[in-house]
């Protein structure tokens, strides 16, 4: 299948897609991000996507060259044009092309693509392992990954899929997810230091009709002692985290409450997404 990728108000073929060198994305990092699936031919909690684009573009000072009827309209011809029932469908603001090489242009380049998914097995838990860090400005989904792919080697080596993020005692969260406690039927989630993901928000909106949930600080000492651990994204839904370090969760088997809630959030997805 011909792959399309829009580029700056146009659909391309991928292999002509191309950027000048000066974008400030390569050259300094300077941009965001979105990403959510399309399930046969619907965009998975769209708005929220987009409200979480446009909050990151404001706090990074980018203008977003499209309103946000033509950003709808843009995914949704993406989506025709690649006829696959699961898609993962990525969003790209950049700080444009920049004539020092260090200050955003006026205008930002746009990037649109589409992209077979495919879900890993939502029963095979995670290993996790931690690292003392907090995001830069994490309310923002910016391009820089440099610290989980700069330790990609360490995570091989020991055979791990994602790093924890913690500081000073508290945790945030994984690289590309977030993370949920359960002890004694009670849910915990951390409150500050994380991209508050969508699939988070609407996870705790559903959770809340069966648990007691909380949004606070939960530290490390308390993460590591809970009787269940998950995390939730775009790119996983609910899945949970077998292992952190050297503390392995419920034997590495999946359990009640987060068993529940992947049961819970497919039909969720089905009549909400």
């Amino acid at each position: 299948m011909q792959e399309f990728i829009y580029l700056n108000n146009a659909f391309v073929k991928a292999e002509d897609a191309k950027i000048h060198v000066s974008d400030l994305g390569l050259v300094r990092g300077y941009g965001i991000f979105d990403f959510f699936r399309a399930i046969d031919g619907k965009a998975i909690f769209l708005e929220d996507h987009l409200d979480r684009f446009e909050n990151s573009a404001r706090l990074m000072g980018l203008p977003i060259p499209a309103t946000r009827d033509q950003l709808r309209a843009i995914i949704l011809e993406s989506i025709q044009r690649h006829s696959l029932p699961l898609l993962g469908i990525k969003m790209i603001l950049t700080g444009g092309f920049s004539t020092d090489g260090y200050l955003p242009a006026e205008t930002s380049n746009l990037i649109v693509t589409a992209k077979p998914f495919e879900f890993k097995n939502p029963d095979k838990g995670m290993k996790l392992l931690s690292l003392e860090y907090k995001r830069e400005i994490p309310e923002i989904k910016t391009l820089n990954y440099i610290v989980p792919i700069r330790i990609q080697p360490q995570l091989r080596a020991q055979q791990a899929d994602d790093v924890l993020y913690y500081r000073d005692g508290i945790i945030s969260e994984s690289s590309r997810s977030n993370i949920f406690i359960v002890k004694n039927n009670t849910i915990a989630t951390p409150k500050d230091g994380a991209l508050f993901g969508v699939t988070r928000k609407h996870v705790i909106k559903l959770a809340s009709q069966y648990y007691k949930v909380e949004e606070r600080d939960v530290s490390f000492e308390e993460y590591l002692q809970a009787d269940e651990v998950f995390t939730t994204g775009s790119t996983k839904r609910i899945v949970p985290i077998a292992q952190t370090d050297e503390v392995v969760f419920n034997n590495g088997q999946t359990e009640s409450v987060t068993k529940h809630l992947q049961e819970l959030f497919l039909a969720y997805e089905k009549q909400n997404g």
